[in-house]
């Protein structure tokens, strides 16, 4: 037991003088010299779906979900879709989808009746300021996942799917007096 410790001890060591090493190995650049390593890629910013609705409506069904084509959407595509739809929904690239953009994106992509955007973003908003961040979007995203998964094997299938997003039954219209 205490040769294995002084072995892990002897590779820290060594592993912190390697590193340490490199670091004075390596030339710092300052305001009056250029980096060489070339300026980081950026993302292109995305395309609102209220702007390219076609890029938004595969992640309103199943096929679009379902990435490998497995007859699944595992939890892992459901959060991508989330992600990329929190991306195209936020029409103005701040960060936060407000009720407007909601609506907004809503309108474009689907001609579903769905809860009000003011319900769906109150359901999923920790902080109460009425705008969902990613991760206020993407935690109600997967809320929604777990209550879809109904043999909580962390995948749906076109069941659970289809199940998942029936449309509520129409209220009963009163009779006309």
């Amino acid at each position: 037991m205490i040769e294995a410790r002084n072995s892990c001890r002897a590779i820290i060591g060594l592993l912190a003088v390697l590193a340490l090493g490199a670091c004075e190995a390596r030339k710092e650049t300052g305001p009056e010299e250029k980096a060489l390593e070339p300026a980081p890629k950026v993302a292109a910013p995305v395309v609102p779906a209220v702007v390219d609705p076609a890029a938004a409506r595969p992640l309103e069904s199943f096929a679009g979900m379902d990435v490998d084509g497995d007859g699944f959407i595992t939890s892992a595509e459901y959060a991508k879709a989330a992600q990329t739809m929190f991306r195209l929904t936020d029409a103005d690239h701040d960060g936060l989808i407000t009720v407007a953009e909601m609506d907004a994106a809503e309108r474009a992509v689907s001609d579903n009746t769905t809860p009000s955007s003011e319900k769906t973003i109150a359901a999923s908003d920790g902080d109460g300021d009425g705008e969902l961040t990613l991760a206020e979007y993407v935690g109600g995203s997967n809320g929604l996942f777990a209550r879809m998964d109904a043999n909580a094997d962390t995948r749906l299938d076109r069941a659970e799917w289809d199940a998942g997003h029936a449309l509520p039954a129409k209220p009963a219209t009163p009779p006309a007096r």
